[in-house]
């Protein structure tokens, strides 16, 4: 209140160029977008996991979904996305994809740590040490399309980061030019993973191709339908949270999964599952921009079909490594 702020979600909104008004009207028409599609999905992705663990769909609760805040699309289809990776070297493909775009990645993995080792870790990131060209990833790689996605998502944050960003710049402009552009340019990256072409051009082979190639298209739309909804809670969990700490927060939480995912709550459960969710404490107010970051994500991949591809249905446009053109 001090700094002229009403609490701080407000004051960190403020300090990333954001308007709370105008975000809560993105999220709010992205809700009624995706209010439908994601019911249609869930209908399915339910009838699939209720039949595999044996219950009725209306006893499915958030463990049953194979990620316990239901952010990712569960393994409910029939094609194993893993196949094309299991004996693949992630950092080839890698090197050899962001060297063919002239953004070769060579430094940042001799820096990084990439491999699971005891105590280490989990997670994945990138992160700029010094602003001067220092760039490092943490990982821990395995061979399944999970992890080929991250590190292309990952070692994208690396080159969009002060590795390429001219040193002539001013020290506080050597950064990337938001939270969002960073995460839509990983994140457009990360959809490669699931795309057969792609796959191929960098050398893996993809067992049942037209298996692999409807389940990808399939998850990929289910995933993303399913991230969007759960960014839904995460964004107006953390607005209501700060605008008033003393509710209880567990019912909110859970009000919220009802409501935008469409999971039922654990009965007789009162405890602050909220706080299992790492960026509540560790990044704050930083959720909404993953979302906003899909949605740049989608509008480059737009402009590419359009400008690069010569006019091209965005829908049929596939990536591959290296020269790409319309008719190639």
């Amino acid at each position: 209140m001090k700094l002229g702020y009403k609490n701080f979600h407000a004051l960190y909104l403020a300090l990333n160029e954001q308007d709370a008004d105008s975000l809560l009207k993105l999220f709010d028409d992205l809700d009624a977008l995706t209010r439908e599609p994601f019911k249609a999905a869930k209908a399915e992705i339910d009838a699939k996991l209720a039949a595999s663990y044996g219950i009725a769909v209306g006893a499915l609760r958030p463990w049953h979904y194979h990620d316990p805040f239901f952010q990712e699309s569960p393994a409910v289809f029939a094609a194993d996305l893993d196949a094309p990776f299991k004996n693949a070297d992630l950092l080839r493909v890698c090197r050899e994809f962001y060297a063919s775009i002239g953004l070769p990645i060579e430094d940042v993995i001799a820096r990084s740590d990439l491999y699971e080792k005891k105590g280490k870790s989990p997670h994945a990131f990138c992160t700029d040490i010094d602003r001067e060209g220092d760039v490092r990833v943490l990982a821990n790689i395995v061979p399944n399309e999970y992890w080929m996605g991250t590190m292309l998502h990952e070692l994208g944050h690396s080159v969009y980061s002060s590795k390429n960003i001219p040193r002539e710049l001013p020290y506080a402009l050597r950064a990337e030019s938001h939270i969002l552009t960073t995460e839509g340019v990983a994140m457009q990256f990360e959809r490669f993973s699931k795309q057969r072409a792609f796959l191929e051009k960098m050398g893996l082979s993809v067992p049942n191709p037209k298996e692999f190639d409807e389940a990808a298209a399939r998850t990929q739309r289910n995933q993303l339908l399913i991230f969007s909804r759960w960014c839904q809670v995460m964004l107006r969990f953390e607005k209501s949270m700060y605008e008033n700490p003393d509710q209880d927060l567990n019912k909110l939480w859970w009000d919220l999964v009802e409501k935008y995912q469409m999971v039922t709550r654990p009965e007789g459960r009162s405890r602050p599952d909220y706080a299992s969710k790492i960026h509540i404490v560790s990044a704050p107010v930083y959720y909404h921009n993953y979302m906003m970051g899909q949605l740049f994500a989608s509008q480059v991949h737009h402009a590419i079909a359009r400008d690069v591809f010569e006019g091209a249905d965005p829908q049929a446009v596939l990536y591959t490594a290296g020269r790409r053109s319309a008719r190639s």
